[in-house]
């Protein structure tokens, strides 16, 4: 049975306009929308942000969707959410988007769980297999959304949908004819390798593996909103490796990978989770899934931690 919980009438496959994320755009839209919160109301969006009309609207929608910047409950503008202010800020953790904390961060606010870019939502969270063709992908997809109930987008607007995605995790190569050169400089999602084109087949492969550049404290930030989506303190070791959601699925850690992480929880959490291994039942434990603070303080450390290696 599908697990999904979206509402189908929020599901979308458009709104990028088929750009890439580009780590320059989130901050300077930031800075803008600080002292111009009705930005992209203006006709001369676009001129202000120094891109062409699709480009700005493209902004927007990367914005909204690593949740850097929100709707106002009216409508008629955006505004910075804390995450916006607390990343962006020219004296925030990273507001030109340059560490590998950053990148892991935005990959996970983008796939775990928006109905706005369900085909990277699709692709973690839900894709059996670890290799696929765009017709493959587009197909599953589409009978996922028909089992959701959604309007089914069409084959064009889908086909768009995955090309972009393929795009934000696929550095082109650059000596090839057409190849944009901001699109093979300029995503920070390029540098995580998570999807790799299998050369001379013209399929792609799901990376997984330990990915020592990720932060122990996404793992445990993914793993307490997993929990706090599933309404209970306690997950499964299985849970926190193949879930929806899940940090295992999300990350593509392997198992041995996570593993090695959850048994430190206790000390990178400072007590907040525990995990435990009793008569071959594996499981991690919060002790608090209501303090709203939390998921700051675990960015604060992972950012800090940045800072230190440096």
């Amino acid at each position: 049975m599908l697990a999904t919980t979206f509402d189908p009438a929020l599901l979308s496959f458009s709104g990028h306009e088929t750009f890439i994320l580009r780590s320059h755009w989130l901050k300077k839209a930031y800075d803008l929308l600080r002292s111009q919160p009705d930005l992209f109301s203006l006709e001369d969006a676009f001129v202000r942000l120094g891109v062409g009309k699709n480009m700005a609207h493209s902004i927007r929608y990367w914005g909204r969707v690593c949740h850097v910047f929100e709707r106002s409950e009216d409508g008629t503008s955006y505004r910075p959410t804390w995450l916006g202010d607390a990343l962006l800020a020219d004296s925030g953790w990273d507001p030109f988007l340059v560490t590998p904390t950053s990148r892991w961060l935005l990959h996970w606010q983008i796939c775990a769980g928006s109905a706005a870019v369900f085909t990277w939502f699709f692709t973690f969270n839900l894709l059996r297999r670890g290799e696929f063709s765009s017709s493959q992908l587009a197909q599953q997809v589409h009978h996922v959304v028909a089992q959701l109930g959604a309007k089914l987008p069409s084959a064009a607007t889908l086909g768009r949908d995955i090309d972009c995605m393929l795009r934000c995790y696929v550095r082109p190569d650059a000596t090839l004819r057409g190849a944009p050169l901001e699109d093979a400089l300029q995503c920070p999602l390029h540098d995580l390798e998570l999807i790799q084109l299998l050369p001379g087949q013209g399929t792609y492969r799901l990376a997984g593996g330990a990915h020592p550049d990720l932060p122990d404290q996404l793992v445990a930030l993914a793993a307490w909103y997993q929990a706090r989506h599933l309404g209970r303190a306690t997950l499964a070791f299985n849970e926190l490796a193949y879930a929806e959601r899940s940090p295992g699925r999300v990350f593509r850690l392997d198992e041995d990978a996570l593993l090695t992480r959850l048994l430190h929880m206790e000390q990178i959490t400072h007590g907040q989770a525990t995990f435990s291994e009793s008569g071959g039942i594996r499981q991690l434990a919060w002790r608090n899934l209501e303090d709203a603070a939390y998921p700051r303080a675990l960015l604060q450390a992972a950012f800090a931690q940045e800072r230190h290696y440096v």
